[in-house]
């Protein structure tokens, strides 16, 4: 049985407005391996968090649905190493 890991990914939109942001966020809801969205202050838009059971599946995420995304300028995403807290 594998374990699950959560993903932080950064989406940075190509266009801020209220359209493209809603346009965005809707499109968010047909895909339920995106765990969590929030909106975000600073050099990316969006906070997203998707459970993956490894780089495969990520990789698949990544090209299937996020790459697919309406308005998407960047995705980045950080890998947790390791918790440090809570423990």
């Amino acid at each position: 049985m594998s374990v699950s890991t959560k993903v932080a990914i950064r989406i940075e939109l190509e266009v801020v407005n209220s359209q493209e942001s809603e346009i965005f966020e809707r499109s968010l809801r047909g895909h339920p391996m995106i765990e969590e969205c929030y909106a975000v202050t600073g050099n990316t838009d969006y906070l997203l968090f998707v459970a993956v059971d490894g780089i495969e599946e990520f990789e698949e995420v990544h090209r299937n649905i996020l790459s697919r995304l309406p308005g998407v300028k960047k995705i980045k995403a950080d890998f947790p190493l390791r918790r440090v807290l809570p423990t």
